[in-house]
C-alpha cells in the first residue's frame, strides 16, 4: 500500500461539482488531487442532462423536418436510425469527459481513478493508495430511486435508459417528474406508446398548477394516469403493472419500465462510521459554506439531497473552494431556475412567500400565439406568466414555450436583482424575438401591453 500527498484538497468525485471544485482549487495555487471510481463527469455528463438533451435535440429536429412542409420546404419521408441516434450521444459524452480530462491534466490536478473512502478526517483511501489532504472535499452524487415493488431488475433507471441499443414498442414510465417528462417526450416522440404514472395529483408537481394542467393538455401523446401508483408487478414479457387509479384498479401493459422516482444521495464509505451529520433525507448536512460536521470536509452537490442540479453544485464548489481558501464563500439558494426540455419547454424561477394567495399578486400573462416571432416559427402552444407584489416587484417567471430554458436566465437575473415591472421594461427589447413574451406578459401587470389579445 503505498502513501500519497499531502495534498491541500483532494476531491472525492468528478461530476460537475467536484471537478469545478478540483479546478478552482488549483487555480489558487493549491495542490489538488481527485478520485473517480467511474466516468469523469458524473451524471450529468454520463447518464444525465447531457445524454438527454442529445436524444431531445434529435428527436426536435425530426418534427421540425417532417413539419417542413409547413415552411414551403418539401422534405420527403424524414425517417431516424436510433442506433446513429445513440452513437452521436456517445460521442459527445466522450469528447466532454475528454475534456475534464484535458482541464484536470492542464490544471496539474492528480486523478486517482478508484471509488475513495474517508479513513479519518484528513486521511482518504483511494484504491492502494493512503492519501492525507488538508481539506476534503464530497462530491459524490447520487443514484436513481429504486422500486421495491418491481422487486430487482428488469427495468430501467435513467443509469440505463441511455444504453440501451432499441426501441421498445411501448413504456411506461413511474414518475412525472422533469426526468419522467423528459423521458416521455424522448420515447413519445420516437414513435413509443407511452404511458406516465405519477402518485400525486399532477404531473410537474414542483411546476405551479397551472403548468401542470397546460402541460397535460399539450402532452396529447401519452396516456397520463395521476394520482396513481403501482400496486404490483407481473413480468417481464410483457410487463403487466397493477395500477391504483381515482376510477379504480387498472392494468397497464408495457414492452419496458422506467423508473423515474428521484434520486438518493450517495455518501463515501467511512463518513457514517465516523459520525458524519447527514439530513432527513440522507443527505451529508452541511452550513453556508458547504463545512460538514467533520473538521475540514466539505461536500457539495447532490450528496448532500438538496438541489440537486448541476448547475447548483458548481456553485456550491465555488463556495467551498473560496471558504477553504480563506475567503467568505457563503453560498445562497435564492431563485433557482427551473428548467424542463419538454415540447414545450417549460421554465421558472422564483417563490411566493409562504401564504401568499392570487389575490395578493399582480400577474401578467401572454400567450405564445401571440407572438410575431413564434408565428413565424410555426409555435403556438405556450405562454408566460409573471407574479409580481401588488407595490410591483417581481415574484415569480413561468414561461412555457420554445427556448424557455434559455430565456429564463434574463428573469432569473431580474427577480434575483428585486427589480419592479417598471425597471424590467426599462431596457430595449428586440423585434421579433421570442423574449418579447416577457415584455409582453410584464407589460400586461401594467395593463399596457399592446398586443395582448
Amino acid at each position: 500500500m503505498s502513501n500519497a500527498g499531502p495534498y491541500d484538497v483532494f476531491v472525492i468525485g468528478a461530476g460537475p461539482g467536484g471537478y469545478s471544485a478540483a479546478v478552482l482549487a488549483a487555480k489558487k495555487g493549491l495542490r489538488v488531487a481527485i478520485a473517480e471510481g467511474s466516468n469523469l463527469g458524473g451524471t450529468c455528463t454520463n447518464t444525465g442532462c447531457i445524454p438527454a438533451k442529445a436524444y431531445i435535440e434529435s428527436v426536435n429536429l425530426l418534427a421540425r423536418v417532417r413539419a417542413a412542409s409547413k415552411f414551403g420546404i418539401e422534405a420527403g419521408g424524414a425517417t431516424l436510425d436510433f442506433a446513429k441516434v445513440k452513437a452521436r450521444k456517445d460521442r459527445i459524452v466522450k469528447r466532454l469527459t475528454k475534456g475534464i480530462d484535458y482541464l484536470l491534466g492542464q490544471n496539474g490536478i492528480d486523478l486517482f481513478p478508484h471509488n475513495a473512502t474517508v479513513r479519518e478526517p484528513g486521511v482518504i483511501q483511494a484504491g492502494d493508495a493512503t492519501v492525507r489532504t488538508r481539506f476534503t472535499i464530497v462530491a459524490t452524487g447520487a443514484r436513481p430511486n429504486r422500486l421495491e415493488v418491481l422487486n430487482g431488475s428488469g427495468y430501467w433507471t435513467s443509469d440505463e435508459v441511455f444504453e440501451v441499443d432499441a426501441l421498445p414498442g411501448s413504456l411506461s414510465i413511474i414518475g412525472a417528474g422533469a426526468v419522467g417528462m423528459e423521458m416521455a417526450h424522448i420515447f413519445s416522440s420516437l414513435g413509443v406508446k407511452v404511458t406516465l404514472i405519477e402518485a400525486l395529483d399532477r404531473i410537474l408537481p414542483l411546476e405551479m398548477r397551472h403548468v401542470s394542467e397546460f402541460m397535460a393538455k399539450a402532452c396529447r401523446k401519452l396516456e397520463i394516469l395521476t394520482s396513481s401508483r403501482v400496486e404490483a408487478v407481473e413480468g417481464p414479457g410483457p410487463w403487466r403493472l397493477s395500477v391504483s387509479t381515482p376510477a379504480g384498479p387498472k392494468t397497464v401493459e408495457a414492452e419496458k419500465i422506467l423508473v423515474s422516482t428521484g434520486r438518493r444521495p450517495v455518501v463515501p464509505g467511512g463518513l457514517e462510521e465516523l459520525g458524519i451529520g447527514l439530513t432527513e433525507t440522507g443527505g451529508i448536512r452541511t452550513d453556508g459554506h458547504m463545512r460538514t460536521s467533520l473538521e475540514g470536509v466539505y461536500a457539495v452537490g447532490d450528496a448532500t439531497g438538496e438541489h440537486m442540479y448541476a448547475y447548483v453544485a458548481t456553485r456550491e464548489a465555488a463556495a467551498a473552494v473560496e471558504h477553504l481558501a480563506g475567503g467568505g464563500g457563503e453560498i445562497s439558494y435564492r431563485n433557482i431556475p427551473s428548467v424542463v426540455f419538454t415540447n414545450p419547454e417549460v421554465a421558472s424561477v422564483g417563490d411566493l412567500p409562504e401564504g401568499f394567495e392570487p389575490a395578493d399578486c399582480r400577474i401578467g400573462t401572454f400567450p405564445l400565439s401571440a407572438l410575431g416571432r413564434a408565428r413565424t416559427m410555426e409555435e403556438h402552444d405556450g405562454y408566460a406568466r409573471i407574479a409580481a407584489t401588488r407595490e410591483g416587484r417581481l415574484l415569480r417567471v413561468t414561461i412555457v414555450a420554445p427556448h424557455a430554458t434559455e430565456l429564463i436566465t434574463w428573469a432569473a437575473l431580474a427577480i434575483d436583482r428585486g427589480l419592479t415591472v417598471e425597471e424590467f421594461l426599462r431596457p430595449y427589447c428586440p423585434h421579433p424575438v421570442l423574449g418579447e413574451i416577457l415584455k409582453e406578459a410584464a407589460e400586461d401587470i401594467l395593463g399596457v401591453s399592446v398586443h395582448h389579445p
